[in-house]
C-alpha cells in the first residue's frame, strides 16, 4: 500500500525583528507556504527594512535525509544596517542552497548606499607572539575550513563611504568572492578610493590613486596608495605597495628631490633649509614612526647614508645644556668624529674625537664652546 501524502497550507502575517545594537529593524513580515508530501514549498516570504524589502521562494525538506534546500531569494533597495556609524542598503539576487553538509550561496549584490566609521582602539594591543609571565596560555586553535560554497558578485556602488584609521572617503569597484574546495575565502577584482583624504602629521593628505587589487586569499591584497599633500612648491606623499601582509612605505613627490626634503614638504610644509631646531626634531619622531618599522632602517640613518655620515638626528646635550642637532661619522672600529650644534643659537658648538683604548675606556679630545681632552668610562646596568 502506498504511503499517505500529506498536504496542506502554512500563513504568517504581520512577523517583525528588531536588533537596535546592530541598527537592524526588520517590519511587516509575510510568509506563505505549502506541505507538499516531504517538503515544505515556500510561495512567498518576504519582509521589508527601510525603503525596500527582501523576497525569497523555493523548497524545503521535512527532514535533510528528504533532500537539498533551495530558495532563491532577491533584495530591493534593502536596508541590512541602520545606525548612524553603520548604514548600508543593498539590492541584489541570488540562490541559497543546503545538501546537509555545506551552506551553498550564489549570486550578485550591489550596494545602494552606505557608510561606515571603524573606531580606532583605545588602548594597544600585545601582539600574538606575547606571553604574559603567570596568566593562562591562549591554546592555539587551528583555523577549521568554512562549511559553505560560496560564489558571490560584490558591486560597492558609487555612495558607500568609509572613516576610520585616518582614511575618510568614498570606495567603489567590483569584487567576486568565492571559497576553495579547502574552504578558503577567495576575492578577485579591485577596490578604490573615491574623492577620499588620509589624515597625517596634522594634515588632510589627497588619496590619489587609493587601489587594493584583490587576486587570491582574501588577506593577501595587493597594494597601491598614494597620500599627497598638494597645493605648494614641491608636492609630497607616501607611497604604500606590496601586500597587506607585507606592505611597504616609500616617499614620493613632484617634482622629484631629494628623501630629506621631500619628508620636509611632506611634514612642514616648507624645504628643510627653512627648518628650525624645533622642525628638525619633528622631523626625526615622524621619520622614524612612519620608517622605523619591522625591522628597517630608521629614516634619519637614511638621511645621515646619504652624507656618508653614520649618525643625523636631534637629541639632548648635557654640556651645552639645550637640545642639539648632531652629526656623527665612524672612520674604524676605534675612532669617532662628532660634530653638536646647539638648537636656537650659532654660538655654541660641539667637535668631538673620541678613540677607543678598550671596550668600555675611551681618549676623548674636543673643542669648541668647551675645549679639553679627558677619558670616558662606560658602565652599564640592567
Amino acid at each position: 500500500m502506498a504511503a499517505p501524502q500529506l498536504s496542506g497550507a502554512l500563513r504568517g502575517d504581520a512577523l517583525a525583528f528588531e536588533m537596535p545594537p546592530w541598527g537592524i529593524a526588520l517590519r511587516d513580515g509575510r510568509v506563505r507556504a505549502e506541505l507538499e508530501a516531504n517538503r515544505l514549498r515556500v510561495t512567498e516570504a518576504r519582509i521589508a527594512a527601510g525603503d525596500g524589502s527582501f523576497s525569497a521562494s523555493g523548497t524545503l525538506p521535512l527532514t535533510l535525509a528528504d533532500g537539498t534546500a533551495t530558495l532563491e531569494w532577491q533584495a530591493t533597495q534593502f536596508r541590512v544596517l541602520d545606525r548612524p556609524d553603520r548604514r548600508l542598503v543593498v539590492s541584489g539576487k541570488g540562490i541559497t542552497s543546503f545538501d546537509g553538509k555545506k551552506l551553498g550561496l550564489t549570486g550578485e549584490l550591489r550596494a545602494d548606499s552606505g557608510h561606515f566609521e571603524i573606531a580606532d582602539q583605545s588602548l594597544p594591543q600585545l601582539d600574538d607572539d606575547v606571553e604574559v609571565v603567570g596568566a593562562e596560555r591562549a591554546v592555539a586553535r587551528k583555523r577549521e575550513a568554512l562549511p559553505i560554497d560560496l560564489d558571490l558578485k560584490l558591486d560597492l556602488g558609487t555612495r558607500l563611504t568609509l572613516r576610520g584609521y585616518g582614511y575618510d572617503g568614498g570606495v567603489a569597484g567590483q569584487l567576486r568572492v568565492t571559497t576553495s574546495t579547502a574552504g578558503e575565502l577567495l576575492a578577485s577584482g579591485r577596490v578604490q578610493a573615491v574623492r577620499a583624504t588620509f589624515r597625517a602629521y596634522g594634515q588632510e593628505l589627497e588619496v590619489d590613486p587609493g587601489i587594493v587589487l584583490f587576486d587570491g586569499p582574501l588577506d593577501a591584497a595587493g597594494l597601491d596608495v598614494s597620500a599627497w599633500r598638494r597645493r605648494q612648491q614641491v608636492e609630497a606623499g607616501i607611497h604604500l605597495t606590496g601586500t597587506m601582509q607585507a606592505p611597504r612605505v616609500e616617499l614620493i613627490s613632484n617634482p622629484p628631490v631629494n628623501e630629506s626634503e621631500k619628508l620636509s614638504w611632506l611634514v612642514l610644509g616648507r624645504a628643510p633649509t627653512e627648518a628650525s631646531g624645533a622642525d628638525l626634531a619633528v622631523l626625526q619622531a615622524a621619520s622614524g614612526a612612519v620608517f622605523g618599522r619591522g625591522g628597517e632602517v630608521p629614516m634619519h640613518r637614511k638621511f645621515a647614508a646619504r652624507f656618508g655620515l653614520d649618525e643625523l638626528n636631534v637629541r639632548s646635550s648635557s654640556e651645552l645644556q639645550s637640545n642639539v642637532v648632531a652629526l656623527g661619522k665612524r672612520y674604524s672600529d676605534k675612532l669617532y668624529f662628532s660634530f653638536e650644534q646647539a638648537i636656537g643659537t650659532t654660538t655654541e658648538y660641539l667637535v668631538k674625537l673620541d678613540y677607543a683604548l678598550t671596550q668600555r675606556v675611551s681618549l676623548r679630545g674636543q673643542t669648541g664652546t668647551t675645549s679639553g681632552v679627558g677619558f670616558v668610562y662606560r658602565y652599564s646596568w640592567d
